[in-house]
Protein backbone atom coordinates (compact mmCIF):
# COMPACT_ATOMS: atom_id res chain seq x y z
CA UNK A 1 0.00 0.00 0.00
CA UNK A 2 1.12 3.76 -0.66
CA UNK A 3 1.82 5.84 2.22
CA UNK A 4 -0.52 8.60 1.46
CA UNK A 5 1.01 11.20 4.33
CA UNK A 6 4.44 10.59 2.34
CA UNK A 7 2.83 11.14 -1.44
CA UNK A 8 0.50 14.44 0.26
CA UNK A 9 3.98 15.53 2.39
CA UNK A 10 5.91 15.28 -1.16
CA UNK A 11 3.57 16.82 -2.96
CA UNK A 12 4.18 20.11 -1.14
CA UNK A 13 7.56 20.09 -2.53
CA UNK A 14 5.31 20.37 -5.94
CA UNK A 15 6.50 16.66 -6.91
CA UNK A 16 3.72 16.39 -9.41
CA UNK A 17 4.94 12.03 -9.94
CA UNK A 18 3.53 12.39 -5.98
CA UNK A 19 0.92 14.44 -6.93
CA UNK A 20 -0.32 12.11 -9.70
CA UNK A 21 -0.05 8.91 -7.57
CA UNK A 22 -1.50 10.57 -4.11
CA UNK A 23 -4.43 11.17 -7.04
CA UNK A 24 -4.88 7.70 -8.58
CA UNK A 25 -4.95 6.10 -4.76
CA UNK A 26 -7.43 8.41 -3.26
CA UNK A 27 -9.58 10.24 -6.22
CA UNK A 28 -12.33 6.91 -6.26
CA UNK A 29 -12.62 7.28 -2.11
CA UNK A 30 -12.78 10.90 -2.61
CA UNK A 31 -15.46 10.43 -5.24
CA UNK A 32 -17.70 7.94 -3.77
CA UNK A 33 -17.67 10.58 -0.46
CA UNK A 34 -18.70 13.44 -2.60
CA UNK A 35 -21.35 10.84 -4.82
CA UNK A 36 -22.76 10.33 -1.62
CA UNK A 37 -23.28 13.44 -0.34
CA UNK A 38 -24.73 15.27 -3.94
CA UNK A 39 -26.22 12.13 -5.64
CA UNK A 40 -24.94 14.21 -8.76
CA UNK A 41 -22.05 12.50 -10.50
CA UNK A 42 -21.50 15.65 -12.86
CA UNK A 43 -21.72 17.91 -9.88
CA UNK A 44 -19.16 15.61 -7.44
CA UNK A 45 -16.40 15.50 -10.90
CA UNK A 46 -16.69 19.27 -10.73
CA UNK A 47 -16.60 19.30 -6.93
CA UNK A 48 -13.32 16.89 -6.78
CA UNK A 49 -11.61 18.69 -9.69
CA UNK A 50 -11.73 21.75 -7.46
CA UNK A 51 -11.00 19.71 -4.39
CA UNK A 52 -7.58 18.02 -5.61
CA UNK A 53 -6.92 21.94 -6.47
CA UNK A 54 -6.92 23.10 -2.87
CA UNK A 55 -5.33 19.97 -1.87
CA UNK A 56 -2.12 20.56 -4.32
CA UNK A 57 -2.47 24.51 -3.40
CA UNK A 58 -2.46 23.56 0.70
CA UNK A 59 -0.58 20.10 0.66
CA UNK A 60 2.19 22.27 2.69
CA UNK A 61 -0.65 23.19 5.64
CA UNK A 62 -0.50 18.79 5.87
CA UNK A 63 0.51 18.09 9.55
CA UNK A 64 1.29 14.43 9.36
CA UNK A 65 0.67 14.35 13.48
CA UNK A 66 -2.48 15.67 13.38
CA UNK A 67 -4.73 13.47 10.97
CA UNK A 68 -4.24 10.99 8.34
CA UNK A 69 -3.59 12.08 4.37
CA UNK A 70 -6.83 10.84 3.92
CA UNK A 71 -8.95 12.49 6.72
CA UNK A 72 -7.51 15.90 5.53
CA UNK A 73 -7.90 15.48 2.05
CA UNK A 74 -11.72 14.29 2.93
CA UNK A 75 -12.13 17.47 4.81
CA UNK A 76 -11.28 19.73 2.59
CA UNK A 77 -13.05 17.81 -0.28
CA UNK A 78 -16.62 18.12 1.74
CA UNK A 79 -15.99 21.70 2.86
CA UNK A 80 -15.18 22.78 -0.79
CA UNK A 81 -18.99 20.58 -1.81
CA UNK A 82 -20.69 22.09 1.62
CA UNK A 83 -19.33 25.92 0.11
CA UNK A 84 -20.54 25.16 -3.97
CA UNK A 85 -23.55 23.86 -2.19
CA UNK A 86 -24.17 27.08 -0.35
CA UNK A 87 -23.16 29.03 -3.56
CA UNK A 88 -25.75 27.09 -5.46
CA UNK A 89 -28.14 27.48 -2.88
CA UNK A 90 -27.79 31.50 -2.90
CA UNK A 91 -27.62 32.10 -6.34
CA UNK A 92 -30.56 29.89 -6.46
CA UNK A 93 -32.32 32.39 -4.14
CA UNK A 94 -30.94 35.23 -5.95
CA UNK A 95 -32.54 33.77 -9.20
CA UNK A 96 -35.89 33.50 -7.53
CA UNK A 97 -35.74 36.80 -5.56
CA UNK A 98 -34.66 38.11 -9.67
CA UNK A 99 -37.55 36.13 -11.11
CA UNK A 100 -39.85 37.50 -8.63
CA UNK A 101 -39.07 41.29 -8.77
CA UNK A 102 -38.88 40.76 -13.13
CA UNK A 103 -42.64 39.14 -12.77
CA UNK A 104 -43.75 41.88 -10.82
CA UNK A 105 -42.18 44.87 -12.93
CA UNK A 106 -43.25 43.08 -16.21
CA UNK A 107 -45.80 44.23 -18.13
CA UNK A 108 -46.92 40.48 -18.19
CA UNK A 109 -47.48 40.68 -14.29
CA UNK A 110 -51.31 41.45 -13.60
CA UNK A 111 -53.14 43.18 -10.46
CA UNK A 112 -54.20 39.53 -9.43
CA UNK A 113 -50.58 37.92 -9.39
CA UNK A 114 -49.16 41.08 -7.34
CA UNK A 115 -52.14 40.67 -4.94
CA UNK A 116 -51.70 36.66 -5.08
CA UNK A 117 -47.76 37.23 -4.24
CA UNK A 118 -48.23 40.37 -1.66
CA UNK A 119 -51.32 38.03 0.06
CA UNK A 120 -48.26 34.63 0.75
CA UNK A 121 -45.56 37.11 1.62
CA UNK A 122 -47.74 38.48 4.26
CA UNK A 123 -48.61 35.41 5.44
CA UNK A 124 -45.20 33.85 5.37
CA UNK A 125 -44.16 37.45 7.44
CA UNK A 126 -46.83 37.05 10.06
CA UNK A 127 -45.99 33.40 10.10
CA UNK A 128 -42.26 34.23 10.97
CA UNK A 129 -43.18 36.81 14.01
CA UNK A 130 -44.96 34.11 15.39
CA UNK A 131 -41.78 31.91 15.69
CA UNK A 132 -39.52 32.47 18.66
CA UNK A 133 -36.07 34.52 17.48
CA UNK A 134 -33.93 31.72 17.89
CA UNK A 135 -35.93 29.73 15.78
CA UNK A 136 -36.62 32.41 13.56
CA UNK A 137 -32.75 33.05 12.73
CA UNK A 138 -32.12 29.17 12.72
CA UNK A 139 -34.84 29.07 9.97
CA UNK A 140 -33.54 32.46 8.17
CA UNK A 141 -29.80 31.10 8.48
CA UNK A 142 -30.92 27.53 7.29
CA UNK A 143 -33.55 28.15 4.22
CA UNK A 144 -31.81 31.39 2.84
CA UNK A 145 -28.57 31.10 3.95
CA UNK A 146 -27.53 27.60 3.25
CA UNK A 147 -26.61 26.85 6.88
CA UNK A 148 -26.35 22.89 7.71
CA UNK A 149 -27.85 21.87 11.04
CA UNK A 150 -24.38 21.38 12.21
CA UNK A 151 -23.18 24.86 11.67
CA UNK A 152 -26.29 26.40 13.13
CA UNK A 153 -25.89 23.53 16.29
CA UNK A 154 -22.30 25.38 16.67
CA UNK A 155 -23.07 28.91 15.47
CA UNK A 156 -26.37 29.35 17.43
CA UNK A 157 -24.48 26.79 20.80
CA UNK A 158 -27.65 24.83 20.62
CA UNK A 159 -28.04 20.86 20.47
CA UNK A 160 -28.23 19.51 16.83
CA UNK A 161 -31.61 17.66 17.40
CA UNK A 162 -33.06 21.11 19.03
CA UNK A 163 -31.70 22.81 15.52
CA UNK A 164 -33.46 19.95 13.52
CA UNK A 165 -36.82 20.10 15.24
CA UNK A 166 -36.61 24.31 15.36
CA UNK A 167 -36.45 24.10 11.45
CA UNK A 168 -38.91 21.35 10.99
CA UNK A 169 -41.34 22.43 13.47
CA UNK A 170 -40.67 26.27 11.69
CA UNK A 171 -41.39 25.00 8.29
CA UNK A 172 -44.74 23.44 9.30
CA UNK A 173 -45.60 26.65 11.25
CA UNK A 174 -45.03 28.28 8.25
CA UNK A 175 -46.44 26.01 5.39
CA UNK A 176 -42.40 25.97 3.37
CA UNK A 177 -41.60 22.56 1.39
CA UNK A 178 -39.64 20.45 4.12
Amino acid sequence: MTDLNDLLTRSADKDQVAFKALYDATSPRLFSVLMGMLKNEALAEDILQDSYLKIWEKAETFKSNKSSAMTWMRTITTNTARDKLRALKVRHYNDECGDYIENLESDGSSPEREHAVTTDLSRVINAMKGLKEPQRECLILSCYHGYSHAELAAKLGQPLGTIKTWIRLGKEQIMLPA
